[in-house]
């Protein structure tokens, strides 16, 4: 990276901070190294800055205020004459959560010494393959709808934490995402990015919780899907286009300056009648026995305690795709399709 940085930039004075430089015992000599020189650009690993930490003052007060927030969301949903018992008891969760954030935060024996994030003089802050930040939580009544990603990130609710730092300095601006993959697993990606990237747009168009951007934005549609063991099919709802488009574009072009295959001309193989044709492969026999090996598996999953370590969903899924595009990546000695 930083002599990509240099190539653009030939005459910057950069630091390019490795593993070494944030590694026990050389932390504060690094940090101290940042805070006082004076550097065009200092560059560190995605692991690296999460070890630079921001101060407790401020830790606390940012979560005690997403507390309060979620406090007067729960207090909000209790007074509505809806059934609104399952988005209280997500709230709750999610302030349990919080809790236990700033018990742990409490409760550390060795409080790291070295200098805090605010006080590194960082006023604008660049991340490269940003999708890596993409599981923030967040709290939603709409967990019956497949595909909805809500894990707990600690490195996602860090970036979180410092990038809500940054745009308190600088007027909601100083953060900039780079990835290739903004959304790739599910559509509500996007607002997650947006929840870094453009926090006041949701919260002047009072879409900041996700229920209420996906009313807006999104569509759920139930239709029958195959199961993850091929052993069926079944009705499944998942978010499967957008809606109000030109309205979420703008929004998001706000904060986006989107590079397609065509803007920037990259070299891609010529294809027959230019467009990707579809070529039907029957299953080998090979292939059709260990699908059923994958329907019990699955089904053994279901009725009996299975150790996680030695079978899982995820792992019966992930050899199916591979068992898919070629029997042999999952059987050496099977003869091709």
């Amino acid at each position: 990276m930083g002599a990509e940085f240099l190539k653009l930039y030939p005459q910057a004075n950069l630091f390019v901070a490795g593993r070494d430089h944030f590694s026990t015992g050389n932390r504060q000599q690094a940090m101290a190294r940042i805070a006082t020189g004076n550097y065009d650009a200092v560059i560190v690993s995605h692991r690296s800055f999460e070890f630079l930490p921001v101060s407790d003052q401020y830790f606390n007060r940012f979560v005690e205020k997403q507390v309060a927030e979620l406090d007067a969301e729960i207090g909000l949903a209790k007074q509505e004459k809806d059934d609104n018992r399952r988005i209280v008891k997500e709230l709750e969760k999610a302030k349990k959560r919080l809790i236990v954030r700033l018990k742990k935060r409490a409760d550390r024996e060795s409080k790291d010494r070295a200098l805090t994030f605010e006080e590194l003089g960082v006023d604008q802050l660049f991340v490269d393959e940003a999708d890596l930040y993409k599981n923030l939580a967040y709290v939603t009544k709409m967990n019956r709808i497949a595909g909805l990603p809500n894990s707990d990130s600690n490195r996602a609710f860090d970036m979180f934490l410092k990038i809500r730092y940054i745009q308190d300095q600088k007027d909601g601006r100083g953060v900039v995402f780079a990835t290739g993959t903004p959304i790739s697993n599910s559509l509500a990606e996007m607002y997650t990015v947006l929840r870094y990237l453009g926090p006041q747009m949701l919260a002047e168009r009072s879409v900041n919780h996700f229920d209420a951007w996906a009313a807006n934005f999104a569509e759920a549609v139930t239709a029958l899907e195959l199961s993850p063991d091929g052993s069926g099919y079944r009705m499944h709802t998942r978010f499967a286009k957008f809606i109000n488009l030109p309205e979420l574009l703008q929004m998001f072009r706000t904060v986006a300056d989107v590079q397609t295959a065509d803007t920037l001309n990259l070299p891609r193989p010529s294809l027959h009648n230019g467009r990707p044709a579809i070529e039907a492969v029957s299953a080998s026999p090979e292939l059709k026995a260990f699908i059923r090996t994958l329907t019990e598996r699955a089904e053994r999953l279901r009725k009996e305690r299975v150790d996680p370590a030695v079978d899982n969903m995820l792992k019966i899924t992930g050899e199916g795709r591979k068992a898919a595009l070629d029997i042999r990546l999952v059987a050496a000695e099977a003869a091709p399709m």
